[in-house]
């Protein structure tokens, strides 16, 4: 007896440990999943966010590139020829005077040299190049920030439908619950001969139907619930409620917070950069170079043997004359930032014409809404009729059915209505830049 009560206590102990242990994990899994939540894993987590540090790495390695334009360019070069014929010197003197003898240079040529370029002065174009730089980088990380964005409206359509399709099965149980409770009372009166054996089959073959609609609606949920859990990369229990949040607009007036004008402005911006960055065009270049060598000839021609030398020197290259190159170029980027500005002006209006449609729906759900509580209210007394009515024998199940299924219905409306009056709110805010 002691050995097997050891035993349960041992066992006991075992498994309030693997509770203990599993408990944080069960409690999670009963977490509620508000929207915001969902917001900040897909913002934290979607692969996309990881191309922000991506991009700033790619920026900093071609600024380092950049940087090393101020740096000696270093060559070495080498070279070996043969020709057919090389520089010979005939001077016919008067006669009575020695000859004058002059080197045979040979015909084959050899050269190793090392070159060494200093920019001294570049007339500022690697300034500008690390400034246009700067503006590609914001311009790319906007654009992420942007898609990131939208993932948020993408999460709307699925936590909502996950909402409604609980609320749908609610109401589904719902009627199966009053439903099996009809068929009790029918099968009574079928027993005592006051109702008609169709009646039971009739409620039967609606509670099958029933199943049906819970098995495709609970089918729904759980890909809903999957597509969420991809969609934010983090697991989302199938157990865990999802919060339906309380919006209150700010305010009916507009007020333009999207990242897309935030791109435009850069884009903007480097476009008067790059027109600035022209003039350097125009600004002389000043370098130092110098050479050391070795090979025959060397810089004394008339010398044919192996010897090293050495040169150096600086060089100014000026072009002050374009043809107009630089006009016209700074030109076609004046026509490209009136064109940034009119899609900026484009954008601007489409979002004022889609913000007044969100508004105008968020009145029209608010006022569906007051009518839905007048028609749930008036369904619900004509079913209560309608179940007394088959109790006495007046109606039949199908017609009772029809009863109960509109009633349904207006309720699902209702709960529609208050997810369509959220998603407008949320609309709205999300075409603002707000949400």
């Amino acid at each position: 007896m002691k050995i097997s009560r050891a035993i349960h206590i041992r066992n006991f102990l075992f498994l309030t440990a693997i509770l203990f242990l599993l408990l944080p994990y069960l409690i999670r899994a009963q977490d509620s999943i508000t929207l915001d939540y969902c917001y900040k894993q897909a913002e934290k987590n979607y692969p996309l966010h990881q191309q922000l540090d991506m991009l700033g790495n790619s920026n900093m390695l071609k600024v380092q590139n950049l940087n090393k334009n101020y740096l000696p360019q270093i060559n070495l070069n080498g070279g070996a020829s043969l020709q057919s014929d090389v520089t010979k010197v005939a001077i016919d003197l008067p006669k009575g005077l020695p000859e004058l003898t002059m080197p045979t240079l040979s015909k084959d040529w050899y050269k190793l040299t090392l070159d060494v370029n200093q920019v001294i002065y570049d007339g500022q174009v690697t300034h500008y190049q690390k400034k246009v730089e700067a503006f590609n980088l914001q311009a790319d990380q906007k654009g992420v920030e942007i898609e990131l964005y939208k993932l948020k409206d993408r999460i709307n359509q699925i936590f909502f439908s996950i909402i409604l399709l609980r609320q749908n099965e609610i109401l589904l149980k719902s009627n199966k619950e009053r439903i099996e409770a009809k068929l009790t009372e029918v099968q009574s009166g079928i027993r005592n001969g006051a109702v008609l054996e169709m009646n039971a089959d009739l409620l039967q073959a609606e509670l099958v139907r029933l199943d049906q609609q819970l098995t495709e609606t609970r089918m729904d949920r759980s890909t809903s619930y999957k597509m969420l859990a991809e969609l934010i990369s983090t697991p989302v229990p199938e157990t865990a409620p999802l919060v339906t949040p309380r919006i209150v607009l700010p305010g009916t007036l507009f007020e333009d917070k999207r990242l897309e004008n935030d791109l435009f402005n850069i884009q903007r911006s480097k476009v008067d950069l790059m027109r600035n960055m022209i003039t350097t065009k125009w600004n002389p270049k000043i370098f130092a170079y110098g050479q050391i060598g070795y090979g025959r000839p060397n810089l004394n021609m008339l010398d044919d043997n192996f010897k090293p030398w050495w040169l150096f020197g600086a060089k100014l290259t000026w072009s002050p004359w374009s043809w107009n190159q630089n006009k016209n170029e700074k030109q076609i980027l004046s026509i490209q930032n009136d064109l940034l500005r009119s899609q900026q002006e484009t954008f601007d209006k489409n979002l004022k014409i889609s913000s007044q449609k969100d508004l105008n729906e968020v009145m029209k759900f608010t006022e569906l809404l007051s009518q839905d509580e007048q028609i749930i209210a008036l369904r619900k007394k004509i079913t209560k009729t309608a179940s007394s009515q088959l109790d006495n024998g007046v109606i039949t199940s199908s017609d009772y059915i029809a009863r109960l299924n509109e009633e349904t219905l207006s309720q699902l409306n209702l709960e529609i209505h208050k997810i369509q009056l959220i998603k407008a709110k949320l609309s709205y805010l999300y075409t603002l830049g707000k949400l």
